[in-house]
């Protein structure tokens, strides 16, 4: 899956390297093989790659704020973005940047919806939104 950076080239990639997977099996003092914790291999650094996703709140103002978006969809975090300002001064611009948006999405792999008529919620790769039929 694409990252945001990969696609604007805004900064080099670091190529993470898979490592071996560790054997889950320990041998204590007797010779008898047990078997590590889930606390053990759930703290583990390996095991929390991406960390904390976050819910930012964002005011739309013009197309530095997409910028902004774009940073914290390739970050992981989620947007939601009040979009009143720009809606209120020039709905072109809204629809055009709008679109920039879904193809950023699209490019990601993202989603992006309208809640209401003054919000969007714009997702990362790993996050969908439902949608009712």
């Amino acid at each position: 899956m694409p990252r945001l950076s990969e696609i604007f080239g805004d900064r080099k990639l670091k190529k993470v390297e898979k490592k071996e997977e560790k054997e889950t099996k320990t041998t204590d003092l007797r010779g008898i093989e047990g078997i590590e914790y889930e606390e053990d291999i759930l703290s583990s650094k390996d095991f929390l790659e991406f960390g904390i996703t976050y819910i930012k709140p964002m005011t739309i103002r013009n197309e530095s704020d997409i910028q902004k978006i774009t940073k914290e969809l390739n970050d992981g975090n989620i947007v939601l973005g009040n979009v009143t300002p720009i809606a209120e001064r020039d709905p072109g611009e809204l629809r055009r940047l709008i679109e920039q948006l879904k193809g950023i999405c699209k490019g990601i792999g993202g989603d992006i919806v309208g809640i209401g008529d003054s919000r969007i919620l714009v997702t990362p790769a790993n996050i969908r939104i439902y949608r009712e039929k």
